[in-house]
């Protein structure tokens, strides 16, 4: 055989039936519990979860005498609950076999099962199995119970006035948390699962009367074309969901607060909960939404309107502070003032780097500090923060690498970004800042107006869910107004966001504010 018809011969044809997903091959794996036998259905057990050494065989004889294997994971189940009302009834109160099965006798709610698969999925999901001599059935017994923290108050979400309960990782305690704020028939609750090699619980919540049908259904079809192995937080989740994948802004808001949650429930918005993450996301969201926060409404509206508009100051700043200043320095120094500007000339006359590179490196410092503080425990990333600021930025300034007005600048801008309440947002603007940087280096102002025109128009045409990612400044939406930039009395806030496009507009009555005449 010559060179060339070793490099002309086919190549085997892929047999593309061999090609089958994880639950495809599951599902030929699995079937029905055929035999009645105990020895088949322990040798089916361990078939299905080969080297669990957590999954526990308890052999029970019944007064009968008839034989059964109690099957649960040991990390999953509830140890109290497994023996007060299913160990402990069955061998002190069965007479006879049929009664194992009576509602009154095991004190949990357990349902009959005839295939392995949902054998399977009880028992990693923290249910108990039961398998009785005799019978080709299942018994899946809800003892759940594994370890969880308590309900405490957000470490990322602080509030003065509010309430200082947050969300756990049990997604039922949650759905509990938010019906204490809207106890009503009205809130709809739909169970999804995703999930090919290992499903997850993904809740839908809205109010069924208020929230836009369009949305809640683009919403959940958007979940069921999720095809991954599995979930594992509501972050991935909203990546997976949004419009725009290469968009730096957050198109969906997540929170760990449940008055929040529901405040923006009764605004017409789907809340979407993901079992064992601790956050809530909701949608539509559009930009002006991530500058709100719960104490707005739990201070008066003056102080409200004055800290909000702090934020969007803020949030200009932490984009464009940066970028000012190179661009002032390097090409626009005219504009400073003389005295002013001989001050700045003076602290950099050692520096024998461009402004560029000066505010680069600045910036690069402050975020490595920033992620060094969060990733170590507090106290340390605490003392990090502060004295390794302090020290870095002195002795850089006393080396000659750096000038002090760059220290001032950078100090501003990261207080700026501290202003915004969302840490989605916040995290953006960190990314925004550096582009901004550069364009101005090349540009001067001209860069940045033309980099604040891209910006504008990107936020123009962004969506969420089909809803204006700029409403209601583009398109202009006058009665959201109201409470965008600063927030009225709540006497003229009486209707929902038009721009949710709510079944219901009215939210109070208007006679609400002429309480006290």
């Amino acid at each position: 055989m010559s060179i060339f018809s070793i490099f002309l011969k086919k190549k085997p044809k892929e047999n593309k039936k061999a090609k089958k997903s994880y639950e495809e091959m599951k599902k030929e794996e699995l079937g029905d519990i055929a035999s009645s036998s105990l020895r088949e259905h322990e040798k089916g057990i361990t078939d299905i979860f080969d080297e669990a050494t957590d999954l526990i065989k308890h052999p029970l004889t019944l007064r009968t005498g008839t034989n059964m294997l109690l099957y649960y994971f040991e990390g999953l189940t509830d140890g109290v609950a497994l023996k007060d009302n299913v160990i402990h009834p069955l061998l002190h109160d069965v007479h006879e076999d049929w009664q194992v099965v009576e509602p009154h006798t095991i004190a949990c709610y357990m349902s009959k099962v005839k295939t392995w698969d949902e054998v399977e999925k009880g028992l990693l999901q923290g249910q108990s199995v039961l398998f009785i001599d005799g019978y080709n059935e299942a018994l899946v017994i809800n003892t759940k119970g594994w370890a969880e923290r308590s309900v405490e108050e957000s470490k990322t979400e602080t509030t003065i006035k509010g309430s200082h309960d947050g969300f756990v990782e049990n997604v039922s305690k949650n759905i509990g948390l938010i019906r204490r704020y809207v106890p009503t028939t009205e809130l709809k609750i739909k169970r999804l699962t995703i999930g090919e090699r290992a499903e997850t619980e993904v809740y839908m919540m809205y109010l069924g009367d208020v929230a836009n049908p369009e949305v809640v259904q683009a919403v959940e079809n958007r979940i069921n074309k999720i095809k991954v192995d599995t979930i594992s937080n509501i972050g991935t989740l909203s990546r997976y969901t949004e419009d725009n994948t290469w968009s730096p802004f957050p198109q969906s808001y997540t929170t760990e607060r449940p008055d929040a949650t529901a405040a923006h429930i009764l605004q017409g918005k789907v809340v979407v909960m993901v079992d064992r993450s601790p956050s809530a996301m909701i949608v539509p969201i559009n930009l002006t939404g991530f500058f709100q926060t719960p104490d707005d409404y739990n201070t008066s509206w003056l102080v409200a309107s004055f800290t909000r508009m702090l934020r969007y100051v803020g949030f200009a700043m932490a984009i464009l502070l940066p970028a000012i200043y190179i661009a002032i320095i390097s090409f626009h120094f005219e504009v400073v003032p003389l005295s002013l500007y001989l001050s700045i000339a003076e602290s950099r006359a050692r520096v024998p780097f461009s402004p560029f590179l000066e505010a680069i490196f600045m910036e690069i410092t402050l975020e490595m500090l920033r992620e060094a503080g969060i990733r170590l425990p507090p106290p340390i990333g605490q003392t990090i923060g502060i004295v390794g600021g302090i020290v870095i930025g002195q002795a850089a300034v006393q080396a000659g690498m750096v000038s002090n007005i760059m220290v001032i600048v950078v100090s501003i801008t990261a207080i700026a970004s501290f202003i915004v309440p969302n840490i989605d947002l916040s995290s953006s603007i960190r990314l925004i800042r550096f582009p901004m940087m550069v364009i101005a280096y090349f540009y001067g102002m001209i860069g940045i107006v033309i980099g604040m025109m891209v910006l504008v128009a990107h936020l123009i045409t962004l969506e969420s869910f089909g809803t204006p990612y700029g409403v209601p400044i583009a398109p202009l939406r006058w009665r959201d107004l109201k409470d965008t930039f600063v927030r009225l009395p709540e006497s003229m806030l009486t209707k929902r966001p038009e721009a949710a496009n709510t079944m219901q507009e009215q939210k109070q009555s208007e006679s609400n504010g002429d309480a006290n005449e």
